[in-house]
């Protein structure tokens, strides 16, 4: 349109040149005519051709003017009713002509309302705008056109944003008479623009904010445009990953590709949703785990010409949900082991209760034979045999934390330098066993014999894994722990702890079977060689010590059990053998108040202590018990009670028994309890108790340590 525009001002302008050569020329020959009239007959045929001349001249004037008028009326038409504003000024600013459609984008009545006053273009541009055509009117003065963006305000006050081009007018002599403009709104235009702007802002910072990347891809030229840091996701620098398929195809991981691939090719093919997950490798080296979801735009055809879709990085997402799996897995596998504790610890005091008698009734025959006397023999291997049964109902309470432990300062390498000699006698001799002690490694709270029980289970499960033989190595050191460890069996508590650590170079331990080694009763072991108790014990004792198990394994390359326990800033306590007689009259007589439900045991053990010297009395439960202490007039030296008996229990007793006897020494006796508070206090030193079954010996040498 603004073409039209332009031609119709040449138009005008050469015709006005024409009409003016016209007239220059009609002048010269009406002078010249003047000349020659009168100058005699010879003349008057030139006169006469003058005339002719004129007429002709004349008569090429009209039509000239006549075609000027109709190339105005055709350039006027097609000026008013072009939808593109016009508007022809002179050089002090006033109107010479402007469209109906300039009109309107003025906001005017119509084209001759500004016309007919003395209204310049000034009054309806913006001073930034007014800035701009002054140093484009230099432009004009040379005869050159331009174009340009303007700020438009109509009379009622509506801004309007237009492309302006601008073409000088001159006049014959070159002096620039006016300025001819054609104005097209871009208001709307530049409204899209700007909400266009807005919203790739917020798609590119929704991209950077957000964990999705967007992506497009054309397939056609192999071309990625990424909205959002893909760079720095990557930990490369802004522009430095060539945004070419091929080169993104190398970064996705070599096992990966293929299932790419392939995937997007059954989509082209299919039109079936894609997603995957892949690895995608990093500056570094390392690899994070992307999830990419996408879909082909196809044109009519049915070709697909271009790719649109979204990646998330569920790296940590992914992490998140194994340690959540390997944690619920560790749950149940607690509750499992909670639930065969309960069953442990139901039958754990009656057990309890029947070995106490056997082994009792056993030494006590031991005590009354003669040293030659042929039953011996037999007499002991029933002890030996009910040893092993107490070993086997400890190994259950200790797996299932119902033993009640008697902690103490003690320092790892000591027990295990202790046991040296022990774990080469169980070892066979093709294996090679390496002690790496670190002597800055420091002490831990806990029972020393649950520490060679959980030492003892691991070495002689290392020794079945290497039948043919292998490397066997223990080790200890500090550790300070941050929080959680992946893996790992137990609960996790931050600070410094002694890391003991038995690792094989054995068979190891296959997936299948990994997430069971804990279970109770769950043994690779051939029929009658394991009882399925060893592991569970050691997780049992690690656990009721706030310590935590890890279990680093390879099928044919061994296994390491690493276990943690906090580490205690405290010294360790000096070991001491009670080796006390049996009789010390230095110490009696003293009387023992024995209260036990069990008939067999209490019979028993009053018997026993009653050959020892003591004054026994005794009593079938609590109130039995502090009915016959209020009657007795002479002083009760010790209290030997049982934890668990029906109607009053040990602790009420002895609380009462208080009361009426503040200076009464008092031993705990119990094969199983489920108070968790009293195990606690006798863990921390502040009740005496012996675990049943318990040998005379034990029980003598006990009484004795508390009489003292």
């Amino acid at each position: 349109m603004d073409f039209w525009v332009a031609m119709a001002a040449v138009s005008l302008a050469v015709n006005g040149v024409l009409l003016w050569l016209w007239g220059k020329r009609a002048s010269r020959l009406s002078r010249l005519e003047r000349e020659l009239t009168g100058q005699g007959d010879e003349k008057r045929g030139l006169a006469e051709s003058l005339r002719q001349s004129r007429a002709d001249m004349e008569g090429l004037r009209r039509d000239a003017k006549l075609e000027l008028q109709r190339s105005e009326n055709r350039y006027r038409a097609l000026a008013d009713s072009s939808p593109v504003g016009i508007w022809h000024i002179r050089m002090d600013g006033r109107t010479i002509y402007l469209n109906p459609a300039m009109s309107g984008l003025l906001e005017l009545d119509g084209p001759g309302d500004l016309m007919a006053s003395q209204t310049t273009y000034h009054e309806f541009f913006t001073p930034e705008s007014l800035q701009i055509m002054a140093k484009e009117h230099t432009k004009r003065e040379s005869g050159t056109a331009s174009n340009y963006e303007v700020e438009l305000i109509g009379r009622w006050g509506r801004r309007a944003r237009m492309i302006l081009y601008g073409a000088p007018i001159q006049s014959p002599d070159g002096k620039l008479e006016s300025i001819m403009g054609t104005f097209v709104d871009i208001t709307e235009r530049k409204r899209e623009e700007e909400a266009l702007r807005r919203s790739e802002e917020r798609l590119r910072v929704a991209a950077e904010c957000g964990n999705d990347l967007i992506y497009e891809w054309d397939i056609l030229k192999g071309s990625l445009e990424w909205f959002g840091p893909v760079d720095e996701r990557l930990g490369h620098a802004h522009g430095e990953i060539p945004r070419t398929l091929d080169a993104f195809e190398k970064l996705i991981h070599p096992e990966d590709r293929n299932g790419v691939a392939a995937a997007i090719q059954n989509h082209l093919r299919s039109r079936e949703a894609f997603f995957r997950e892949y690895r995608i490798r990093c500056k570094d080296g390392s690899y994070r785990l992307w999830s990419d979801r996408g879909t082909a735009q196809w044109d009519a055809s049915g070709a697909p010409y271009k790719w649109i879709g979204t990646t998330s990085d569920v790296t940590e997402a992914r992490r998140a949900e194994e340690s959540l799996r390997v944690k619920e897995e560790q749950l149940r596998q607690s509750q499992k082991l909670e639930a065969v504790g309960r069953l442990a610890g139901g039958i754990a005091h009656d057990f309890n209760n029947l070995l106490a008698a056997i082994m009792g009734y056993c030494e006590l025959m031991q005590f009354r034979l003669e040293p030659d006397h042929p039953c011996r023999k037999e007499v002991g291997e029933i002890l030996n045999g009910s040893d092993r049964a107490a070993g086997l109902i400890r190994q259950l309470l200790a797996f299932s934390r119902q033993e009640i432990p008697q902690p103490k300062v003690i320092h790892p390498n000591f027990v295990i330098t202790a046991m040296d000699r022990m774990f080469k006698h169980l070892l066979e001799e093709n294996i090679e066993l390496e002690i790496r002690a670190d002597a800055e490694a420091g002490c831990v709270r806990m029972d020393p014999v649950q520490l060679e029980q959980v030492l003892l289970n691991l070495v002689l499960n290392a020794r079945d894994a290497m039948p043919e033989g292998g490397h066997l190595v223990i080790s200890t050191g500090n550790v300070e722990l941050a929080g959680e460890i992946p893996g790992a069996y137990g609960r996790v508590h931050a600070g410094p702890h002694v890391r003991i650590s038995v690792a094989d170079s054995g068979l190891g331990i296959d997936r299948e079977n990994l997430p069971h080694i804990f279970d109770p009763f769950f043994t690779t072991k051939d029929k009658g060689k394991g009882s399925g108790l060893g592991l569970s014990t050691v997780y049992g004792i690690i656990t009721q010590n706030s310590g935590c198990v890890l279990v680093e394994t390879e099928v044919d390359k061994g296994s390491a059990f690493s276990f943690f326990l906090p580490l205690t800033e405290e010294e360790p306590e000096e070991e001491q053998e009670i080796k006390k007689a049996l009789r010390s009259s230095s110490i009696l007589p003293k009387t023992v108040l024995v209260v036990e439900d069990d008939d067999e045991v209490r019979t028993i053990v009053r018997d026993l202590l009653a050959q020892q010297g003591f004054l026994v009395l005794e009593a079938r439960q609590g109130k039995e018990a502090l009915s016959l202490a209020e009657k007795y007039t002479q002083p009760v030296h010790l209290l030997l009670t049982d934890m668990v008996m029906p109607g009053m229990g040990g602790k009420e007793l002895a609380e009462a028994l208080w009361k009426i006897m503040p200076t009464l020494r008092v031993l705990f006796m119990s094969g199983y309890t489920q108070d968790a508070a009293f195990r606690q206090e006798v863990a921390d030193g502040g009740r005496a108790f012996i675990q049943k079954p318990f040998s005379m010996t034990a029980l003598v040498g006990k009484i004795r340590e508390v009489l003292v």
